[in-house]
């Protein structure tokens, strides 16, 4: 039986509050900071780099909380890794990559322009550090 092989994306969530940052790429999409691991990195490793090369950010802990398998282009599925990050500094230097980052409330609604698993992966997360009594 042959087993599709996915291309991996690990991508951080960061917080700010109740807030994550989110980076606008190319598509003119919001985007968590993230990408592909490189050969004999780690996935938290790769977390790490693609952070600071992306937005600037160093990184403190990395502390993987799930995956899901998404469709992130017509006919594009990535098995993508989510971590949620702890960061020294507060404000991002962006890379080319990205053409705006903005710290976007999970407790409001979901921008049109933020695709939906990002936001899932992010609420899940906030159920998580902040319960409903």
């Amino acid at each position: 039986m042959n087993q599709i092989v996915l291309p991996i994306s690990v991508k951080a969530i960061m917080w700010r509050g109740k807030s994550v940052l989110f980076l606008k790429n190319p598509r003119g999409e919001w985007e968590l900071p993230g990408g592909r691991p490189e050969p004999g990195e780690d996935e938290p490793q790769t977390v790490i780099r693609e952070v600071k090369e992306e937005c600037g950010f160093e990184i403190t802990s990395a502390r993987p909380i799930g995956r899901q398998v998404c469709e992130v282009l017509p006919g594009k599925w990535v098995d993508i890794r989510f971590f949620d990050c702890d960061f020294v500094q507060d404000t991002p230097n962006l890379s080319d990559e990205h053409t705006d980052a903005r710290w976007i409330p999970i407790e409001e609604s979901r921008p049109r322009d933020l695709p939906e698993f990002y936001w899932a992966a992010c609420v899940h997360v906030l159920q998580q550090k902040y319960p409903v009594a």
